[in-house]
C-alpha cells in the first residue's frame, strides 16, 4: 500500500455520489470531470486525498463521480442477468448528469474535459471509443493510464463471477441463481476473496504472459446499451476530441517497490518477471527456446551484467514500469494523434520536490538514493491538485518569500491543465503571465518522432519520451510475432539431412 496506508475496506455499495466544486455559481465556467482509482480495484477520487481547490483559483470548475470499483462495478455472469460494465455505466449516468446540470453551477456544458489517471485514464481512454458518451464531453487528459495495458478486457468473465461464488460456498452455475445467492452474502465477505480470485488465475498468465484484472471492464457484444465492443486497438474513434496524455518518469518505482523495501527477497525469486506490455495476436510456449531467447533479450537490454541482481534493481523498475505502463501509454499517444483529427498533446512529468508524494514515500524507504529520479505514481496529481496528506507542506512553500520551485512547478502545471479544459490547447497564447513563451506542440500525425511537452523545474519540447526504449519493444514484438505459428512464437529447430 501507498504512504503507509493501512490494508481494509472502506466505501459503501451506496456510492453513486457527484460532488461539484465550483468558483462561482454564475457565469459559464470551463468543467472538469476528476476520476482517479487504482486500476478499477480500489481508490477515491473525493477531496479526502486531493483537494481541487487550486482549479478554483483558475475559474475552472471541478466534479467528482464516485462509482462502483471492483466486484461491484463489474462482476458479470455475460448473459444480461448480471449485466456487464455497471461501474463505466455508473460514470456514464454521472457524466449525463453533469451534462444536464452543470449550468446551474455555473459551468459551460460545452466545455466539460474528463481528467482521468491510472484507472482513471483507461475510463477516458475508453470513452473515446463509446457511443453512449457522445455529445457528454469535450476534451480529455489520460495520464498515466490507458485502455491499451495487457491487464485490461478479460475473456470469459463469468468464470470469475463462478469462482467467487465457489470461494463464499455458492456452487450453482445458472446465473439468476449465482445472482440471487451472492445478494444474500455480504459485501464485504465478497471483497474479502476478490485477491484469491486473481490469484486464481494465474494458468492464464504462465499461458499467455499476461495477467487480467478479473473485475474489470470487458468487451460486450452488440447491443443496445454496450458501453465498448471491439478492442480500443482495433476499435474507431466515436468522440473525435482534443487529448493531453501522458505518464510520470518513474513509474515502475511504485511497482517494484515491494523489492525495493526488502530487497531480500530477490533471493526467493525463482523467475524473470514476463508481461507483455501491450495486448498482442501472439503468445510464447514456455517450453520453446523462442520464450527463453524472448527473455534473454530483454534481460540484456535493461540490466547491467544481462541478470537481475541487487546493484541493478533500479534498471528492473524502469523495465516494470515500461512493460505494465509506459510503452502502452507511448502506443497510445501515437495512436491516437495518427487518428485523431484532433490534437494529441503529449507530456512526461520528471520534476523530484517537495510535493511529489509518493516518491518521497518511497525515498525514505528504499536503500538507495532516488533524490534525482524524477516521479512516481500519481506524483503528477499533487501539482495539480492540493495532496490533503502533505498539506503541510504546501503550506510551508506558500510562507517562504522567495518563491520556490515547487510552487513554480505547480502554478505552470494548474495553468497548462486548465488552459485546455478552457481551450482544448495547453497553450492558446505567447503572452501568458504564468508560462511565458512556453508552446505546447501537439504530436505531428504521421511523423516518427513523438513531440512531448519534458516536466522538469523547466518546461522544454523534446522528441520521445522512451527513446531506445520504445524502439526495442517495436523491434522486438514484431520480431517474435513474425515467429508466431497459429498465435504461438515459437522456434523451429532444423532438420539437418544426412548425405
Amino acid at each position: 500500500m501507498r504512504n503507509g496506508e493501512t490494508y481494509g475496506i472502506s466505501g459503501s455499495e451506496d456510492c453513486l455520489y457527484i460532488s461539484v466544486f465550483t468558483p462561482n455559481l454564475e457565469g459559464s465556467a470551463a468543467v472538469m470531470v476528476f476520476d482517479y482509482h487504482d486500476n478499477f480495484r480500489t481508490g477515491y477520487n473525493g477531496t479526502k486525498k486531493y483537494s481541487p481547490e487550486i482549479f478554483a483559483e483558475e475559474n475552472v470548475i471541478v466534479v467528482t463521480i464516485s462509482y462502483r470499483l471492483s466486484i461491484l462495478g463489474y462482476l458479470t455472469t455475460e448473459d444480461g442477468v448480471i449485466p456487464a460494465n455497471n461501474g463505466l455505466k455508473d460514470y456514464l449516468l454521472g457524466l449525463k448528469w453533469v451534462k444536464e446540470n452543470i449550468k446551474s453551477f455555473g459551468g459551460d456544458p460545452n466545455r466539460i474535459t474528463l481528467m482521468g489517471s491510472k484507472g482513471g485514464g483507461t475510463v477516458a481512454n475508453i470513452m473515446l471509443y463509446s457511443k453512449q458518451a457522445s455529445g457528454l464531453f469535450n476534451a480529455v487528459t489520460i495520464q498515466s493510464g490507458t485502455s491499451y495495458e495487457a491487464i485490461y478486457f478479460p475473456e470469459n468473465a463469468k468464470q470469475f463471477a463462478l469462482k467467487l461464488a465457489e470461494l463464499v460456498g455458492v456452487t450453482s452455475s445458472d446465473s439468476q441463481t449465482l445472482l440471487e445467492e451472492l445478494q444474500k452474502i455480504d459485501v464485504v465477505s465478497l471483497y474479502d476473496k476478490e485477491s484469491d480470485v486473481l490469484t486464481s488465475n494465474l494458468d492464464f498468465y504462465e499461458k499467455y504472459q499476461r495477467s487480467v484484472f478479473p473485475f474489470a471492464p470487458i468487451i460486450e457484444p452488440e447491443h443496445p446499451d454496450a458501453i465498448l465492443t471491439t478492442m480500443p486497438e482495433n476499435g474507431k474513434i466515436i468522440n473525435d476530441v482534443p487529448v493531453l496524455i501522458g505518464f510520470n518518469s518513474r513509474e515502475g518505482l511504485d511497482h517494484t517497490s515491494y523489492i525495493l523495501f526488502e530487497p531480500k527477497i530477490l533471493s526467493s525469486i525463482k523467475d524473470f518477471f514476463v508481461h507483455f506490455p501491450i495486448r498482442t495476436n501472439f503468445r510464447f510456449d514456455v517450453n520453446n527456446t523462442a520464450f527463453v531467447d524472448y527473455k534473454e533479450d530483454i534481460r540484456k537490454f535493461y540490466l547491467t551484467g544481462g541478470y537481475l541482481h541487487y546493484n541493478n534493481l533500479l534498471e528492473y523498475a524502469i523495465y516494470v514500469g515500461d512493460t505494465l505502463q509506459n510503452y502502452a501509454i507511448n502506443y497510445a499517444a501515437r495512436k491516437l494523434a495518427n487518428e485523431l483529427n484532433s490534437p494529441t498533446y503529449y507530456y512526461m512529468f520528471d520534476f523530484y520536490g517537495s510535493f511529489n508524494e509518493n516518491m518521497l514515500f518511497l525515498a525514505t524507504n528504499i536503500h538507495w538514493g532516488i533524490e534525482n529520479w524524477g516521479a512516481t505514481v500519481a506524483d503528477e496529481l499533487c501539482y495539480l491538485h492540493v495532496c490533503n496528506r502533505i498539506r503541510k507542506n504546501y503550506n510551508y512553500f506558500k510562507g517562504l518569500v522567495a518563491t520556490q520551485n515547487e510552487l513554480k512547478v505547480l502554478k505552470k502545471m494548474v495553468r497548462l491543465w486548465t488552459n485546455f479544459a478552457k481551450t482544448g490547447n495547453p497553450t492558446p497564447s505567447k503572452n501568458d503571465d504564468v508560462l511565458k513563451r512556453l508552446s505546447w506542440q501537439p504530436i505531428e500525425k504521421g511523423n516518427a518522432d513523438l513531440k512531448y511537452l519534458h516536466i522538469t523545474k523547466n518546461f522544454r519540447m523534446e522528441l520521445n519520451p522512451l527513446g531506445a526504449r520504445e524502439k526495442f519493444w517495436d523491434e522486438t514484438l514484431k520480431k517474435y510475432g513474425n515467429m508466431a505459428v497459429e498465435g504461438v512464437a515459437q522456434k523451429v529447430k532444423e532438420v539437418h539431412e544426412e548425405l
